[in-house]
């Protein structure tokens, strides 16, 4: 069974210790697990609902341990490297579509950058609703862009955290 826990009110905090501390507050109070399979705890957060898209982060991760999660989107299909459909959007998923949208439009997306950087910042965006005509809608990419970041402080706390996803938009954008 699944447990489902409602984040989309919850008022995060915009400094990156405090927020990685939140995160981790919340997934101390999951139930432990009895075993695997139908005995592990599973959950998954639900942190915003757009246009009829959800994007949930799932616990636990299935390929890493410890507090990971993965993010989520219920509605769209995202295709790893090797063809499989998953509502997990990858790096590179993200980084492709970034890719993309400064084709698409380069001064549009100077403008969306400044948003990513804004995240990066651990400042909601200022702007997410963009009208790119390729890839994922705006204000569900910048949402994974932040729980991905946020994932990646947790993960690698010790080490430079958001900073390593950060560098790989900055070189391939």
């Amino acid at each position: 069974m699944v447990n489902v826990v409602e984040l989309t009110e919850y008022e995060f905090q915009n400094e990156r210790s405090e927020l990685r501390n939140e995160i981790v507050k919340i997934f101390l109070k999951e139930e432990p697990g009895t075993g695997n399979g139908d005995k592990t705890s599973k959950y998954y957060y639900i942190v915003k609902r757009i246009d009829g898209f959800v994007v949930y982060l799932e616990r636990p991760a299935h390929l890493n341990k410890g507090f990971d999660f993965t993010v989520n989107v219920k509605g769209i299909v995202f295709y790893n490297s090797a063809g499989k459909a998953s509502t997990k959007p990858s790096h590179q998923n993200i980084i492709d579509d970034l890719v993309a949208k400064k084709m698409e439009n380069p001064k549009l997306f100077g403008v969306f950058k400044k948003q990513i950087d804004n995240i990066y910042s651990c400042q909601p965006p200022i702007k997410d609703d963009f009208p790119f005509t390729t890839g994922i809608d705006s204000k569900i990419l910048l949402e994974c862009i932040k729980w991905f970041f946020i994932e990646q402080d947790i993960t690698y706390w010790n080490y430079s955290g958001r900073a390593m996803l950060y560098k790989a938009i900055l070189d391939s954008i």
